[in-house]
């Protein structure tokens, strides 16, 4: 069963009749206590029995509505039309997504289902947001907020340019092998020098190291502190690139990266 169709439609009659009660006791108390205040005695005791009534009525609609509930296989629903109804979800969002169930990459965020636990990780934070155009906005709102967040491009860009000179450090020492100023280092290398603490990629994940990136390409910081200029390399064969969407929602791919020149060049 499809789960728009199970809660609106389904629990729609449960629903609806909680939101009456709702409004009918809130109006039952505050003539309650309007009765009390003035001593009206008569008017608080035929409160108190309509009070009585209504609160019944609530209790059968919530007991109706607990009885339905676990009825709905969410682990099937999980497995056979979350896809769609998420991917549509997302387009509607204008999120762009790559991937296919049960993995999904919502740039800057890795989204994977666990139908079994009836359970959605988004960056390995686990959520019980099941509909698809719930699940849909909380991505974009966390999207904005990370747009809207301080970023400092040329700190992270200095990082960046410590971690490159690291690793042709280490591959010279390796290979025996002298390598010239502004030999490429894939991107992947990179982000695993990052995040070489096992606990660090729970906290930056692939996804929002590319988000850095992106943020660090619509900056006007193309130097580091030393002078060199950052270029970011296009897709090579049998690598897995690093993978950017731009405002208008185009994909982006980088597989290297290299600081160049020097001295303000």
């Amino acid at each position: 069963m499809d789960l728009e169709h199970f809660l609106d439609r389904e629990l729609g009659e449960e629903r609806r009749q909680l939101l009456e009660r709702k409004k009918q006791i809130l109006a039952h108390q505050a003539r309650l206590e309007r009765a009390l205040r003035e001593g009206d005695l008569e008017q608080a005791q035929r409160t108190i029995e309509r009070y009585q009534v209504a609160l019944t009525k609530q209790q059968e609609a919530l007991s109706s509505l607990a009885e339905k509930l676990p009825a709905f296989a969410a682990s099937d629903y999980l497995r056979q039309d979350f896809d769609q109804g998420f991917l549509s979800a997302c387009r509607a969002q204008g999120l762009p997504v790559s991937g296919s169930f049960p993995d999904y990459e919502v740039f800057p965020f890795r989204v994977r289902v666990y139908p079994e636990r009836g359970v959605i990780e988004v960056n390995e934070r686990t959520l019980h947001m099941l509909r698809p155009r719930a699940l849909a906005a909380y991505l974009k709102a966390e999207r904005e907020k990370l747009y809207r967040a301080p970023f400092n491009a040329q700190r992270f860009i200095d990082t960046l340019a410590r971690v490159y000179d690291i690793l042709l450090a280490v591959k010279q020492t390796r290979l025996k092998v002298e390598f010239p100023p502004g030999t490429s280092v894939p991107l992947a290398d990179v982000y695993d020098q990052l995040v070489l603490h096992p606990g660090y990629k729970r906290h930056y994940s692939r996804g929002m190291f590319a988000f850095d990136l992106y943020r660090l390409l619509r900056s006007e910081v193309r130097r580091a502190s030393d002078g060199r200029l950052l270029e970011l390399g296009e897709p090579a064969r049998r690598v897995r690139p690093i993978v950017i969407y731009d405002e208008q929602g185009r994909e982006l791919r980088f597989t290297s990266l290299r600081f160049v020149g020097g001295g303000g060049e």
